[in-house]
């Protein structure tokens, strides 16, 4: 009876053995065997480097096209692209409303930096001291639903509230009038600064040493002192990178001052996009891009060096 059943069930295998889904099964495992067998080790080990190399190189491609563009000349009543020139770049240079463009980002692309991680470090602190996970669930859900409702969503959102007709016009009985101003503008380039630099500080606040803090305290330091000068030091590297990344995010805006600014304080990006599609000049579309990208890449890298020579 036994080998009966042993011989069925071998019988099973077989026939089990033999369908087309196995036979391509073994197939794959024998061309797999024979990759290995040819490709080098370190060459398949990089191959799932190719997804993201592929998507480098579509940036770069398009970066270069945009730098090609803008090194040339444009007769805009006749749509027409001219010779190679510095045209472009000498228009923006001479160009005033371009300078008061810049001004603009780039005093906001400091300032708004520093509200945002200001509110952000208690913040931070909170989220991965507090016990009640209630409590540790609502105060992730107020860094990440700012960033899951996307730009448009979240300042349109923000327009009903500071908005004719909003909350704060009856809180205020009309007389605060946020929309059209660097103020509105600013509100809502903190509101989005906020979660990243929350984000980008967890790692360093997570490796902050609580017996430090509490040594001080043990020997008379204040509240306030212990924050100052035990805590905030070991913040240093989060801070910087906080303040680099929201430096990047509030040059690079546009659905803010576009919406709740009104298109009266415009930035670098809405200035690029009054340039590229309402004047109809590509090739100074390109060359703003192409100065915003510099810009971006000078300012990060400086605050990053200027953030390494202070921790050393």
């Amino acid at each position: 009876m036994h080998s009966r059943l042993v011989s069925e069930q071998w019988r099973d295998l077989e026939s089990t053995a033999r369908s087309p889904l196995w036979r391509a099964v073994d197939g794959l495992i024998t061309v797999r065997s024979g990759v290995a067998g040819v490709v080098p080790a370190a060459l398949r080990r990089s191959a799932a480097l190719i997804p993201g190399l592929l998507l480098a190189a579509t940036l770069v491609a398009g970066l270069a096209a945009l730098l090609w563009r803008s090194l040339h000349s444009y007769d805009s009543f006749l749509a027409v692209q001219g010779p190679l020139s510095l045209t472009q770049y000498s228009e923006l240079v001479a160009d005033p409303q371009f300078h008061t463009v810049l001004a603009r980002s780039l005093t906001m692309a400091v300032l708004a930096p520093l509200v945002a991680i200001a509110i952000a470090i208690p913040y931070a602190i909170t989220l991965t001291r507090v016990r009640r996970r209630w409590l540790r669930l609502a105060l992730l859900i107020g860094v990440f639903v700012p960033l899951l409702t996307g730009d448009i969503t979240r300042t349109f959102g923000l327009l009903v509230t500071i908005g004719p007709g909003g909350p704060l016009d009856w809180l205020t009985g009309g007389q605060l009038h946020l929309v059209g101003s660097l103020w509105g503008v600013g509100l809502g380039i903190v509101q989005i600064l906020f979660p990243a630099a929350v984000v980008v500080l967890l790692p360093a606040v997570l490796r902050i040493d609580p017996e430090l803090g509490a040594a001080a305290a043990t020997l008379g330091a204040r509240p306030l002192t212990v924050f100052l000068r035990v805590t905030l030091p070991q913040l240093r590297v989060g801070l910087v990178a906080a303040f680099a990344a929201c430096f990047a995010l509030t040059m690079a805006a546009f659905a803010d001052p576009a919406i709740l600014g009104r298109g009266l304080k415009n930035f670098v990006s809405n200035f690029l996009q009054d340039r590229y599609l309402g004047l109809g000049n590509p090739p100074q579309g390109a060359a703003i891009g192409i100065l915003l990208l510099v810009i971006v890449s000078l300012g990060t890298a400086a605050i990053l060096l200027l953030g390494r020579r202070r921790r050393r």
